[in-house]
């Protein structure tokens, strides 16, 4: 799977430059994962690896795309499970699937 981006020719150059990365950094987002039962949201991901939201949020959406981690559905509200970020807002939580 190659590296987002937004058809920009600075964006394509910036998703080229990480491609080699992309295996690696998929990897160490779900090994994550699989340790937090609960699951995280995209905030608790970029805290414990020191990354960006970009790249956080990036990484578990392919996870998401392969199969590798899903939301799942609060039966109450029928909306995926949330938790408070830093700054206080709602975040979906991803868990491994």
């Amino acid at each position: 799977m190659n590296a987002p981006h937004n058809r920009t020719e600075t964006s394509q150059e910036a998703a080229e430059s990480i491609g080699d990365l992309l295996p690696g950094i998929r990897k160490t987002v779900y090994e994550l994962l699989k340790k937090f039962p609960c699951g995280l949201t995209c905030d608790e991901v970029e805290q414990r690896l020191n990354v960006r939201h970009q790249t956080a949020s990036a990484r578990l959406n392919e996870l998401q795309e392969t199969g590798h981690a899903s939301l799942r559905i609060n039966p109450e509200t029928k909306k995926p499970f949330t938790r408070k970020t830093r700054s206080g807002r709602n975040a979906r939580i991803y868990f491994v699937s």
